[in-house]
């Protein structure tokens, strides 16, 4: 089996070291492709840690008997000698065969052994895609070790692989565990396989990482793969030596022969580079990392390079490299990141950041916001937008702003017309009051100019001192009038505009006319105008009074004159109109000359004019102040329209007078009018009157005269108009100078509490003494004394005053009427607490009985006041003096009643001092109530039951019940005693038969001489056979009455009863008939109470149901249907007691035979009358059940609402009640069908009987049998009503069992579901197990077919080529290694020109630097064989910088000789580049031939002439390298000074050598593998 999982290893080996040839990370067209780093041991050369050594101390050790290669048993092991220690640098050197190097711990002498371990520590240094760990044994192997790696450098240690010949008792692990698709494969597997103790010697250990893994096949598309064969630090865990058991006898040689001991450890991998390079380099701090292609960067080539984000990392695949791609910015940014959201919605990832020249977007593909560019390949310019003017600070691509709406220009720098101030907002509008405001405001600052009343910024506030803001007053605002009192005021709220009008409609509506002189002259009115009687030259208008008055309210107003001219002259213009007011001693006039259009708009006769009533306009004069003028127009007496004539003769006809003013109103409100805030001492609208406490300075002087204070000694106000004072504070007098009545004190302090109220009840009249000033009061109140009368007189309480708490009038004393009236002290003065109760009387007001009295304390009879309560001692539990003080109750003992407590309770008896009374224990079932005789106990029995608790039926009685116990019935001739059985049987004597022994037997006939049934003669055998025939028939009837059919017709019982049959023997009836009538005439009438008693409660449950109020329910409907059928019922039972009640049975009836025919048919009609009884009682029944029937449907539906709870509560209860009475009247329906048996059995068996021998039986049989039959009916009513009963009492119960039994099946459902999932899980796990065998089978095959190709190979070739194959491979790496190196080496030398080239001032002074540089680099490489670079890669770095410098040259081309020349050598530099490219890539080609060439060398016929070939074709290709065509003049002279041939040469020839060590080392390690493996097929 090692050699199986070895030779997989090794097939493992082969494919990586295959795809390890693929080192280039771009194909031939320049296509990115996976690349790999070589395939290697990672262990060589690498220092691994052990945990023990031997050597310290020196040591012996001992080899096991049959090791190979040993002439001396027994060694020494020495740390501190060279040549005796067996350090851990023998790990991992080179390995030889001949000549081996082990490791070797301390042996078991010291310890190493179970459950000490020794573990060996190797530090990859990076991560490496471990494919085989291989351990070579100096000594046997190990029984337990195991391996353990490292993804991480700080991660944990990792399980990798266990051997253990007890892996189970060792590493807890089942052995020989494989793994099925689908598992985890990062598990580590325990075997057996390596743990034998042979051989001693030279034994392997090949643990390969992918082996037994399903996904191993599809390695790159397994992350957990990939994660598992990834490792940075790997452990050998050595926890058990093998031995051969001899070690317990504990000999120092045995043990020391047992010790670890390791020759090689290997690591077979790959530097990790995830497909994105081709090889690892030492960084700067010397820790290895893979050196990436394909736009990746990291230690692992895990991230993608800064600028290369367009796609998420993914590791290169066969399929695809997936390198990353570079982020598109546009040219505008070189920094940018993966936008996994951006990657989802356009399928490019890289977001391009730090965009240049004002650029924006994931691919700096637009301008920044607030930037704009003409054409897409301008640079974007700022907006520049006014951020107080526009909207927002983008502009469109014009580079014009959007401004806001009162903002104009480009970039919204200015506002428009008609606004100003800009600012964040905009411009604002010049907002000046146009009421208040002259012209236009200033367009920078917005400030607008005032009129004359007028202020603020905006021209909307008035000046103090006026009001009323208005557009077509000159100076803004109107001045405050207030009679001069005030300048302060505002517009007056709840007065709208009023005008006063004159407009001739009726008349001349009180309008006069005087001329100049004084005189009135006559005006004349027609079709609403007036006008003078006689032309005048001048005339005045006089108005009448509604135009006088208080006009203030037209202040500010117009009065506009409408009028026409009348002339005789054509060319007659003009007529000036003037006005003229008086008022208050002053007079004001003004002229209008010019007319105007009115009504209707055009030049006509008619005419308006308009003055305004203000001081401010031009007309009027005199010119007068603000106040003048509203004085004037509060008190106008005169208002004149006067009318001139300047051209000649004419006539003025005035139409109409229009006066605006105001009056209280809501409509059009009337601003003009103000309300003043006045000052101290004025009040009202106007501050036209004296506050309170303030007079006119001049008694009745008006509004415009001051007010000053009253004199009122600060007590009151007085009279504003006269004076006179009104007094307060309790004062009265001309001037308040004296206190008023009730109150007392000094009242020309001034204060408000100088006359104080009298401290007497009701603020009676009080005096103060003079000496002492103590007050006293002079007029108590009736009940009331004391100085201040704080005391309550005789008779009456209280606390007047409060002394004692809150106050309390003195109130009569409350005793009602228990106390004397002449008596003094009858209660207390302050709490009325009566103290002298009489007539038995207690209590604060003796309004209850003393103790030991009961009665109405409050009676007006003193005689049944209160009376004593004489308790009986016996009965009472506090003696014969305490009851209850109203009732008189008496405390009874238990059990005992009665006011005195005399008698006992209801249910007790035997009234017993200081016990009580007994409990009278009546029977529940046996007394008619639980009441007993008060002293001997005796209950009251129901009929038949006896006994002082009615416990037991009398003698000859049967089954106790709660109707007591019925009558037995026993034939005093037949039965043995009276007494009968609980099931009401007699025990019968000799001869006699039946329930009641009131038959003979069989064969037998009574003897009335001897009372006794004798046997009958022989002579009786033929009626004997005759009555068996009969038995025959009524056996056949009986089997036709096993099933009752009520249904079944009668007619068919009636004629099978009427058959013959013989006569059977009979008692007499004088001792049969005895009570029979009575007792079924008994039996109906508890028949009918029953059903009366049912009917009470059927109509009890439908008014609790509310069915009184047309409820259509249906259990009222039921209920409806039901009582019929109940009165029905009661009636026919009451229509049998009557025919029963009327039925006479005679005494004695004879014994002469009489006429058959007759009695047969009086027995058929009166057959008949039962029959169609019973049909009725039948028909009866029927209904019940059905009614029953429907009551149960009903409530199955009521049941299954569960909105109806209470309603099916109630029916429950209801049908219950119901179906007792039904259970009670089918009871006494089968006991009133016994006791008809019994009635006419007896009428049968006796003298009747006689008489009609031959139609007893058959006559009266369906009679019975009818019985019989309804019996059985209602035994069935009876069953099925309690079916009824039952699913109505357990319809929730059956609800329940339903949801129980959903519930149940819901459960087996589930666990059917759970069974469905386990076997869906079973299935599953036997298909992955399934297709575990599939893949395992076809793993099997392909590893079959791998070893067959493999064995036909091995066939093929000899043992010498395999290790020749392995040899030439290594060979050919480390050529190509030695040949990278020597592109580094170019490669540097190109950028040391490069750098000559950029300098350019001193070529000289640059060349020698750069041949120093190279002198260096190229010994640096000697050291560092790993490092390496790409030389396409560099020379296209070369041209890019040649480019730049080109640029660079060109710039600055002033420094230099000329920008021509400059450009020139540009440009033979990129060709000589160009050209040395092509040069080197031709000796690569021929390095590479000449690698293969030393590959295909023979292993023994490696001779001296083929190296001296090799050393001339690497002198040969040296010498093409150092041609001056390579890199022209400058690397030719370059080449010289650095004298770098010789160098090389003699560092080739030091590679060739490594290479043959190295050759040797692969040989060695062929030889070291299992001869089996080439051998196994």
């Amino acid at each position: 089996m090692a050699g199986v999982i070895w030779c997989l290893a090794l097939v493992w080996l082969g494919l990586h070291l295959t795809m390890g040839a693929m080192d280039s990370c771009y194909d031939a067209h320049g296509r990115a492709q996976r690349c790999m780093p070589i395939f290697e041991n990672a262990a060589f050369g690498r220092r691994a840690q052990v945990s023990n050594t031997c050597g310290s101390p020196p040591e012996d050790y001992c080899l096991q008997m049959g090791t190979r290669d040993s002439t001396t048993l027994c060694h020494r092991c020495d740390a501190g000698s060279d040549v005796l220690h067996h350090n851990a640098t023998y790990l991992t050197d080179f390995h030889s065969q001949e000549e081996p190097t082990w490791w070797q711990s301390q042996s078991m002498a010291f310890e190493v052994q179970h459950p000490n371990s020794v573990n060996i520590t190797l530090h990859l240094g990076k991560s490496y895609e471990i494919t085989y760990v291989r351990l070579k044994f100096h000594t046997s192997r190990p029984e337990s070790f195991a391996i353990y790696k490292r993804s991480h450098s700080n991660s944990p240690w990792i399980p990798y692989q266990y051997y253990s010949a007890s892996c189970e008792k060792t590493y807890r692990k089942p052995e020989g565990q494989f793994l099925r698709p689908g598992q985890d494969e990062r598990v580590a597997l325990c075997t057996d396989e390596f743990s034998d103790i042979s051989p001693l010697s030279g034994g392997n250990v090949a643990f390969s990482t992918l082996e037994g893994r399903p996904s191993a096949y599809s390695f790159d598309q397994s992350p957990i793969l990939q994660e598992w064969v990834t490792g940075t630090d790997l452990k050998i865990s050595l926890d058990r030596l093998n031995t051969f058991g001899d070690d317990i006898f504990k000999d120092p040689k045995v043990l020391q022969s047992y010790y670890y001991a390791i020759s090689d450890f290997s690591v077979g991998g790959r530097c990790k580079c995830n497909g994105h390079a081709s090889e690892c380099i030492p960084n700067e701090e010397d820790q290895l990392v893979c050196l990436c292609q394909h736009n990746t960067t990291g230690v692992d080539c895990e991230l993608c390079q800064t600028f290369y984000q367009d796609r998420p990392w993914a590791r290169g695949t066969a399929e695809a490299a997936n390198e990353c791609l570079p982020c598109n910015c546009s040219g505008q940014s070189e920094e940018c990141f993966y936008d996994w959201e951006l990657y989802r919605r356009t399928g490019h990832g890289g977001h391009c950041r730090n965009c240049q020249d004002n650029t924006d977007g994931p691919h700096c593909e637009r301008c920044r916001q607030n930037f704009y560019r003409w054409d897409t390949q301008a640079a974007c310019q700022p907006c520049s937008c006014n951020p107080a003017g526009s909207l927002n600070p983008q502009c469109d691509s014009s580079g014009a702003c959007e401004c806001k709406a009162t903002v104009t220009g480009w970039k919204c720098e200015r506002c428009r017309d008609g606004f100003h101030s800009l600012s964040e907002g905009g411009c604002r509008p010049c907002a000046c009051d146009a009421a208040g405001s002259v012209g236009a405001c200033d367009p920078n600052t917005g400030h607008c100019r005032c009129k004359e009343k007028v202020e603020g910024y905006l021209c909307n506030r008035c000046q103090p001192g006026s009001f009323n803001l208005q557009l077509h007053n000159p100076t803004g605002c109107t001045s405050c009038f207030c009679y001069g009192h005030s300048t302060a005021c505002t517009v007056a709220q709840g007065y709208e505009v009023h005008n006063i009008i004159s407009d001739f409609s009726q008349g001349l509506d009180g309008w006069k006319a005087v001329n100049p002189s004084g005189q009135e002259v006559p005006l004349r009115w027609t079709r609403g105008e007036i006008f003078l009687e006689q032309e005048e030259e001048e005339a005045d208008f006089i108005a009448p009074e509604r135009f006088l008055g208080d006009q203030r309210l037209s202040y500010g107003q117009t009065l506009s004159v409408f009028f026409r001219i009348a002339s005789t002259t054509p060319d007659f213009h003009s007529f000036p109109i003037g006005l003229v007011l008086e008022g208050d001693g002053i007079s004001v006039s003004a002229s209008y000359a010019d007319t105007e259009d009115s009504r209707n708009g055009t030049h006509c006769e008619e005419h308006m004019i308009a003055f305004r009533l203000h001081e401010a306009e031009e007309e009027m004069q005199p010119a007068l102040s603000a106040f003048q003028f509203q004085r004037l127009l509060s008190n106008l007496t005169a208002l004149r329209i006067q009318a001139k004539s300047s051209y000649g003769p004419g006539r003025i006809l005035l139409k109409e007078v229009q006066l605006t003013s105001a009056h209280p109103g809501l409509s059009q409100p009337a601003l003009w009018v103000e309300e003043c805030i006045c000052p101290q001492g004025y009040v009202g609208q106007f501050c036209e009157s004296c506050a309170p406490g303030f007079k006119r300075e001049v008694p009745f002087g008006g509004p415009l005269v001051s007010c000053v204070p009253c004199s009122c000694n600060q007590h009151g106000s007085c009279d504003p108009d006269t004076g006179l004072c009104q007094c307060l504070h309790n004062t009265e007098g001309p001037s308040c100078e004296r206190c008023a009545a009730g109150f007392h004190g000094n009242p020309f302090t001034g204060r408000f509490d100088d006359c104080k109220p009298c401290p007497c009840p009701g603020q009676t009249p009080c005096l103060a003494l003079p000496q002492s000033g103590e007050v006293v009061c002079t007029h108590c109140p009736l009940g009331q004394r004391g100085r201040l009368c704080e005391l309550c007189d005789d008779g009456f309480f209280g606390d007047p005053l409060g002394r004692n708490g809150p106050v309390r009038p003195c109130s009569p004393c409350e005793c009602n009427s228990n106390v004397d009236p002449n008596a003094v002290g009858n209660c207390d003065p302050v709490s009325g607490q009566c103290l002298r109760c009489l007539y038995n009387t207690a209590g604060g007001h003796c309004e209850r009985c003393q103790e030991g009295f009961y009665g109405d304390p409050l009676a007006t009879n003193h005689a049944v006041k209160c009376t004593p309560c004489k308790c009986n001692p016996g009965g009472s539990t506090n003696g014969a003096a305490t009851c209850d003080d109203v009732t008189g109750q008496c405390i009874c003992l238990p059990h005992v009643t009665g006011r005195d407590c005399s008698q006992c309770q209801a249910g007790y008896y035997d009234l017993q001092p200081g016990k009580g009374c007994k409990s009278c224990q009546c029977h529940p079932v046996g007394s008619q109530h639980s009441r007993c005789h008060p002293l001997t106990g005796q209950c009251s029995c129901q009929p038949g039951v006896e006994g002082v608790s009615c416990d037991q039926c009398q003698a000859g009685f049967f089954g106790f019940s709660f109707q007591g116990c019925r009558a037995c019935n026993c034939s005093q001739l037949g039965s043995v005693s009276l007494q009968c059985h609980d099931n009401s049987t007699c025990v019968c004597k000799q001869g006699f038969v039946g329930y009641k022994c009131d038959q003979c037997k069989v064969n037998h006939f009574y003897d009335p001489g001897s009372n006794e049934c004798l046997e009958c003669p022989i002579c009786y055998s033929l009626v004997k056979e005759e009555a068996d025939n009969l038995k025959a028939k009524l056996t056949k009837m009986e089997s036709w009455l096993e099933k009752p059919n009520c249904g079944m017709m009668r007619a068919r019982y009636y004629s099978a009863m009427l058959r013959d049959a013989p006569r059977g023997d009979t008692l007499h009836s004088r001792y049969l008939l005895k009570g029979a009538k009575v007792a079924f005439l008994e039996e109906l009438a508890e028949l009918e109470s029953l059903v009366h008693d049912a009917e009470s409660r059927l109509r009890n449950t439908s008014e609790i149901m509310g069915c009184d109020n047309q409820s259509g329910t249906k259990g009222c409907l039921l209920l409806t249907d039901i009582l019929p059928i109940l009165q029905s019922t009661q009636q026919q039972i009451q229509m049998a007691t009557d025919t029963l009640d009327a039925m006479e049975f005679p005494a004695e009836m004879s014994h002469q035979p009489t006429n058959w025919t007759h009695q047969a048919q009086e027995s058929r009609v009166l057959a008949q009358s039962h029959m169609e009884a019973a049909a009725l009682v039948e028909d009866t029944a029927q209904k019940a059940m059905l009614l029953s029937k429907n009551s149960y449907h009903l409530l199955q539906s009521i049941i299954e609402d569960n909105a109806n709870l209470e309603f099916r509560g109630q029916m429950e209860e209801s049908y219950q009640r119901i179906q007792k009475a039904q259970e009670e009247l089918g009871f006494r329906m089968e006991e009133a069908t016994a006791k008809a048996e019994e009635t006419f059995a007896s009428v049968h068996q006796g003298s009747m009987a006689k008489n009609l021998t031959q139609i007893s039986v058959i006559e009266l049989r369906p009679l019975v049998q009818q019985a019989e039959n309804l019996t059985h009916c209602a035994n069935e009513l009876e069953h099925l009503a309690e079916q009824n009963k039952h699913l109505v009492a357990n319809g929730s119960l059956i609800v329940e069992a339903k949801l129980e039994g959903v519930a149940q099946r819901m459960k087996e459902l589930e666990q059917l579901w759970q069974r469905t999932n386990d076997a869906h899980t079973q299935a599953s796990s036997s298909l992955s197990k399934g297709e575990a065998v599939l893949s395992e089978t076809k793993t099997l095959l392909a590893t079959l077919d791998g070893m067959k190709r493999l064995g036909a190979r091995h066939t093929r070739q000899s043992a010498t080529n395999r290790k020749m194959t392995v040899v030439r491979d290594r060979a050919i790496a480390e050529a190509q290694k030695k040949t990278r190196q020597a592109q580094k080496i170019l490669g540097d030398s190109f950028s040391v020109s490069a750098e000559a080239q950029k300098t350019a001032n001193n070529a000289e002074l640059v060349a020698k630097e750069g041949a120093k540089k190279a002198q260096d680099t190229l010994r640096e490489a000697k050291r560092e064989k790993k490092r390496v670079d790409k030389l396409k890669a560099r020379v296209a770095l070369t041209v890019a910088e040649a480019s730049r410098q080109k640029r660079e040259s060109e710039e600055h081309g002033n420094d230099l000789a000329g920008p021509g020349q400059v450009a020139a050598e540009m440009n033979d530099l990129e060709k000589s580049l160009r050209n040395a490219q092509g040069s080197l890539e031709m000796d690569i080609a021929t390095l590479n031939s000449l690698l293969t060439s030393l590959g295909n060398i023979d292993h023994s016929a490696l001779s001296e002439a083929a190296l001296n070939l090799s050393q001339t074709q690497l002198e040969h290709l040296q010498s093409n390298l150092a041609g001056s065509g390579a890199l022209g003049q400058q690397l030719s002279t370059l080449q010289h000074e650095a004298e770098t041939q010789r160098e090389r040469i003699e560092a080739f020839e030091r590679d060739l050598a490594e290479i043959q060590s190295d050759k040797q080392n692969l040989e060695s390690i062929l030889q070291s593998l299992p001869s089996s493996c080439s051998s196994r097929k």
